[in-house]
């Protein structure tokens, strides 16, 4: 049954993170890869939010947060992105800001996620 969850959850996460990527292909923000930001960014707040709620249900736990959220961030992605601005000497201040802002404002939007809930 868990496998089941993780299986329809990841479905549902990787449809809504292409839904996402088609709306926001065209923005361009200062070079930096606006719609993994915007994706990891929501995921982080809504895992930090939904683990406060579905704290009782395993199932619900895997079910949202490993699976929708596995399948809706993508960590694959930004790794790709991070190294492809690391390749580019020109590039060195972008895969800087673009590390901080992922890591350093994920972990805030999680952390504001569990605060918003409590």
């Amino acid at each position: 049954m868990n496998v089941l969850l993780l299986c329809i959850g990841g479905g549902i996460g990787a449809v809504l993170r292409a839904m996402v990527t088609a709306r926001l292909s065209s923005f361009d923000f200062f070079k930096i890869p606006i719609t993994t930001l915007f994706v990891n960014l929501l995921g982080s707040f809504l895992i930090g939010y939904l683990f406060q709620i579905y704290t009782a249900s395993h199932a619900a736990q895997l079910f949202f947060a490993v699976g929708i959220l596995g399948g809706f961030t993508t960590f694959s992605t930004l790794s790709l992105e991070l190294l492809q601005m690391l390749q580019q000497s020109k590039k060195r201040l972008l895969f800087v800001t673009y590390s901080v802002l992922q890591y350093g404002a994920c972990f805030i939007a999680c952390w504001l996620g569990v605060q918003f809930h409590l």
